[in-house]
Protein backbone atom coordinates (compact mmCIF):
# COMPACT_ATOMS: atom_id res chain seq x y z
CA UNK A 1 0.00 0.00 0.00
CA UNK A 2 1.41 3.38 -0.97
CA UNK A 3 1.90 6.03 1.72
CA UNK A 4 -0.59 8.24 -0.16
CA UNK A 5 -3.30 5.60 0.04
CA UNK A 6 -2.52 5.19 3.73
CA UNK A 7 -3.10 8.91 4.35
CA UNK A 8 -6.50 8.72 2.70
CA UNK A 9 -7.42 5.55 4.57
CA UNK A 10 -6.36 7.14 7.86
CA UNK A 11 -8.51 10.16 7.05
CA UNK A 12 -11.52 7.95 6.28
CA UNK A 13 -11.11 6.09 9.58
CA UNK A 14 -10.67 9.37 11.48
CA UNK A 15 -13.93 10.76 10.10
CA UNK A 16 -15.75 7.57 11.11
CA UNK A 17 -14.42 8.05 14.64
CA UNK A 18 -15.46 11.70 14.59
CA UNK A 19 -18.95 10.65 13.51
CA UNK A 20 -19.13 8.26 16.49
CA UNK A 21 -18.05 11.04 18.85
CA UNK A 22 -20.68 13.40 17.42
CA UNK A 23 -23.35 10.76 17.96
CA UNK A 24 -22.15 10.20 21.55
CA UNK A 25 -22.23 13.94 22.21
CA UNK A 26 -25.73 14.24 20.77
CA UNK A 27 -26.88 11.51 23.11
CA UNK A 28 -25.04 12.41 26.33
CA UNK A 29 -24.10 16.09 25.93
CA UNK A 30 -21.20 15.90 28.38
CA UNK A 31 -18.23 18.27 28.32
CA UNK A 32 -15.74 15.40 28.34
CA UNK A 33 -17.37 13.89 25.25
CA UNK A 34 -17.51 17.32 23.61
CA UNK A 35 -13.80 17.82 24.22
CA UNK A 36 -13.01 14.40 22.75
CA UNK A 37 -15.20 15.22 19.76
CA UNK A 38 -13.27 18.46 19.21
CA UNK A 39 -9.97 16.62 19.43
CA UNK A 40 -11.20 14.07 16.88
CA UNK A 41 -12.25 16.96 14.65
CA UNK A 42 -8.76 18.46 14.94
CA UNK A 43 -6.99 15.32 13.78
CA UNK A 44 -9.66 14.57 11.14
CA UNK A 45 -9.16 18.02 9.69
CA UNK A 46 -5.39 17.64 9.83
CA UNK A 47 -5.60 14.36 7.93
CA UNK A 48 -8.05 15.92 5.44
CA UNK A 49 -5.71 18.61 4.20
CA UNK A 50 -2.74 16.24 4.20
CA UNK A 51 -4.71 13.67 2.19
CA UNK A 52 -5.74 16.42 -0.23
CA UNK A 53 -2.11 17.47 -0.57
CA UNK A 54 -1.02 13.92 -1.33
CA UNK A 55 -3.85 13.45 -3.82
CA UNK A 56 -3.04 16.69 -5.65
CA UNK A 57 0.67 15.84 -5.67
CA UNK A 58 -0.22 12.53 -7.33
CA UNK A 59 -2.18 14.53 -9.91
CA UNK A 60 0.89 16.64 -10.72
CA UNK A 61 0.21 19.72 -8.60
CA UNK A 62 3.40 20.80 -6.89
CA UNK A 63 4.62 23.45 -4.48
CA UNK A 64 1.83 22.85 -1.96
CA UNK A 65 2.97 23.45 1.58
CA UNK A 66 0.46 25.18 3.81
CA UNK A 67 -3.09 24.10 4.74
CA UNK A 68 -4.73 27.32 3.49
CA UNK A 69 -2.89 27.10 0.17
CA UNK A 70 -3.85 23.43 -0.21
CA UNK A 71 -7.51 24.16 0.53
CA UNK A 72 -7.58 27.00 -1.98
CA UNK A 73 -6.03 24.78 -4.65
CA UNK A 74 -8.39 21.91 -3.82
CA UNK A 75 -11.34 24.25 -4.22
CA UNK A 76 -10.01 25.59 -7.53
CA UNK A 77 -9.61 21.98 -8.74
CA UNK A 78 -13.17 21.12 -7.70
CA UNK A 79 -12.09 18.63 -5.05
CA UNK A 80 -13.97 20.45 -2.29
CA UNK A 81 -17.21 22.36 -2.63
CA UNK A 82 -17.26 25.18 -0.09
CA UNK A 83 -13.94 26.95 0.37
CA UNK A 84 -15.38 29.26 3.06
CA UNK A 85 -16.38 26.31 5.26
CA UNK A 86 -12.98 24.66 4.82
CA UNK A 87 -11.25 27.90 5.81
CA UNK A 88 -13.62 28.17 8.79
CA UNK A 89 -12.59 24.65 9.80
CA UNK A 90 -8.94 25.69 9.56
CA UNK A 91 -9.58 28.66 11.84
CA UNK A 92 -11.54 26.48 14.28
CA UNK A 93 -8.76 23.90 14.39
CA UNK A 94 -6.15 26.61 14.92
CA UNK A 95 -8.12 28.37 17.65
CA UNK A 96 -8.75 25.18 19.63
CA UNK A 97 -5.17 23.98 19.23
CA UNK A 98 -3.70 27.12 20.79
CA UNK A 99 -6.24 28.43 23.29
CA UNK A 100 -8.92 26.53 25.15
CA UNK A 101 -12.05 28.56 25.83
CA UNK A 102 -15.20 26.81 27.04
CA UNK A 103 -17.57 29.14 25.20
CA UNK A 104 -15.61 28.78 21.98
CA UNK A 105 -15.53 25.00 22.45
CA UNK A 106 -19.32 24.92 22.68
CA UNK A 107 -19.64 26.95 19.46
CA UNK A 108 -17.16 24.78 17.60
CA UNK A 109 -18.89 21.62 18.83
CA UNK A 110 -22.13 22.91 17.35
CA UNK A 111 -20.40 23.67 14.01
CA UNK A 112 -18.79 20.22 13.97
CA UNK A 113 -22.19 18.59 14.34
CA UNK A 114 -24.11 20.82 11.94
CA UNK A 115 -21.56 21.70 9.25
CA UNK A 116 -18.03 20.35 9.56
CA UNK A 117 -18.78 16.63 9.84
CA UNK A 118 -20.96 16.55 6.70
CA UNK A 119 -18.26 18.43 4.76
CA UNK A 120 -15.59 15.99 5.91
CA UNK A 121 -17.89 13.08 5.04
CA UNK A 122 -18.25 14.52 1.54
CA UNK A 123 -14.48 14.34 1.12
CA UNK A 124 -14.57 10.75 2.39
CA UNK A 125 -17.01 9.93 -0.40
CA UNK A 126 -14.72 11.56 -2.95
CA UNK A 127 -11.75 9.47 -1.79
CA UNK A 128 -13.83 6.29 -1.82
CA UNK A 129 -14.98 6.82 -5.39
Amino acid sequence: MSPHKTKRENFIRAVARLDAAVQDYQQYHMESIRDGMIQRFEFSFELAWKALKEYMTEQGVSDLQFPKQILQEAYAAGLIDDQAVWLEMLRARNSMSHIYDDELAAKIAQRIDAVFLPVLQSLVQFFKS
